[in-house]
């Protein structure tokens, strides 16, 4: 980082709300510099952006059509010179993990102060990757305990310990009779454990359970 102002393209598919991001940082033009600006579909921010001489791109993403993440990963997908840091009202994980995966440097609430947000994208252009505080708690506690659950096989289907160890029983042959005989438990039990097992992998019978096993790896 130099002593001269961030320099960052603001980007929504509403122009309004562009121009208020703007408005937002003008009093900090110490500190940000808004080089660019972009409304439109992601392949307008495609062509007009990816070559650009910028530091951060700052994404309105996740509104009404969840084209954000669309041009996200058409600009990362060009290799930009610049970080792209995506400014939004989802809380929620799964929109973390696909902005996360797609290469984003940021993920920041439109719940932040304007002072946080600028010192938010200091950081992103000093080499940081930045997500909200609230949420990046959220992850951390949930990856702790997918972590935790990760001991079994299964486990990242959601699976507990014994629907594991039932499906993949069934998976390499064996009856609900067989297999309540095998861990020890009543037949009704293994039923009970089976709608559980069809619920959670999406599917509604045995065959299907099987397959997904096989797919999954549970099935060796």
């Amino acid at each position: 980082m130099t002593d001269r102002p961030l320099r960052v393209i603001l980007s929504n598919d509403v122009e309004l709300i562009v121009e208020g991001l703007r408005g937002l940082l003008a009093p900090y033009g110490d500190r940000v510099e808004v080089v660019g600006t972009a409304t439109g579909d992601p392949e307008i921010l495609y062509e007009t952006f990816a070559d650009a001489d910028a530091d951060i791109m700052l994404i309105d993403a996740f509104g009404r059509t969840g084209a954000g993440l669309d041009a996200v990963e058409m600009v990362l997908a060009t290799d930009p010179s610049f970080a792209v840091t995506v400014f939004t009202e989802a809380d929620d994980l799964r929109h973390l993990f696909a902005a996360l995966r797609a290469g984003v440097r940021g993920y920041l609430l439109k719940s932040i102060a304007t002072e946080d947000l600028v010192s938010s994208l200091e950081r992103i252009a000093r080499g940081e990757v930045v997500v909200d505080p609230g949420l990046a708690t959220e992850a951390a506690v949930l990856a702790a305990r997918s972590s935790a659950r990760q001991k079994w096989s299964g486990a990242h289907l959601g699976l507990s310990r014994r629907e594991a160890e039932v499906l993949q029983a069934i998976a390499k042959g064996g009856s609900v009779n067989g297999v309540a005989d095998q861990l020890g438990v009543g037949r009704e039990t293994v039923r009970t454990h089976l709608q559980q097992i069809y619920r959670k992998l999406g599917v509604n019978d045995r065959g299907g359970a099987v397959a997904k096993a096989w797919r999954e790896g549970l099935g060796a």
